[in-house]
């Protein structure tokens, strides 16, 4: 059910769907590379997985793209959000197109700070500098394994509830990830 490293990175590089699961937190995230993303991905992400959908950057790109982070009330430990954007030239801005599209602009060096509105419909989440030795979390995995399969160091993570709306259990994950062969 759980990937190892190697297969995940085959996974990322072919373009599929990993569960990334935390065993501090109990808790899993469907996630994809963000690189080429499409909107059957985010669909998917979002019918399946249910949970709040996130693009995973460093924080390097945020910062570059002049994208604020939020207060937070959590701990410094916990997983910085940053304001939601949407690309400018998209259209409401919450469709799997359009959010997919957002999510290919925000990965294009070309972009600027002023291709991006605010508030938007991508949540963005930064990922520590020194990446899964500076924070042990989700954002700096899936971030890790972009980097590892040769791509675009960011990823989209999309929370793994279940029909009940708790976290799925590791019964649920295994079933899942059985019925859609990730």
């Amino acid at each position: 059910m759980f990937s190892r490293v190697k297969q995940a990175i085959k996974a990322f590089q072919e373009r599929r769907f990993v569960i990334i699961f935390s065993e501090d937190e109990n808790e899993a995230d469907l996630a994809i590379p963000a690189q080429e993303i499409v909107a059957e991905s985010i669909l998917f992400a979002a019918r399946v997985a249910s949970g709040l959908l996130c693009l995973a950057l460093p924080q390097s790109r945020l910062k570059e793209l002049e994208i604020d982070s939020l207060p937070s009330k959590y701990q410094a430990t916990d997983t910085p959000f940053y304001s939601p954007v949407d690309f400018v030239g998209v259209g409401s801005g919450v469709s799997p197109k359009d959010r997919a599209a957002t999510i290919r602009k925000i990965i294009d060096p070309s972009t600027k700070p002023s291709d991006l509105s605010r508030p938007g419909h991508v949540m963005l989440l930064g990922a520590h500098a020194d990446g899964l030795i500076g924070r042990n979390g989700h954002t700096e995995a899936v971030v890790e394994l972009s980097r590892l399969a040769g791509l675009y160091p960011g990823g989209v993570l999309c929370e793994l509830v279940s029909d009940s709306g708790e976290m799925m259990t590791a019964k649920e994950l295994k079933a899942l990830a059985k019925k859609f062969k990730i």
